[in-house]
């Protein structure tokens, strides 16, 4: 994985950079379910949506803090 984007799976994410993984969490977009409704499927677009958080700026920020 290259870069973080609207599409990137929460699962993708925190499988690929579990090190900003703590600050993801904060934010509230990802549940601990399991399941097909499970939000670790969701898209980072949809999650962002469902928190009501500004997707652009939560990208940068995701971005910013994966190791290169």
């Amino acid at each position: 994985m290259q870069e973080i984007s609207a599409s990137t799976r929460i699962s993708e994410f925190l499988n690929e950079y579990p090190e900003p993984t703590g600050y993801l969490m904060e934010l509230g977009p990802c549940r601990t379910d399991v399941g097909p409704e499970s939000s670790l499927g969701w898209k980072l677009s949809r999650a962002a949506a469902e928190k009501g958080l500004d997707l652009l700026p939560l990208l940068v920020e995701l971005n910013d803090r994966i190791p290169r």
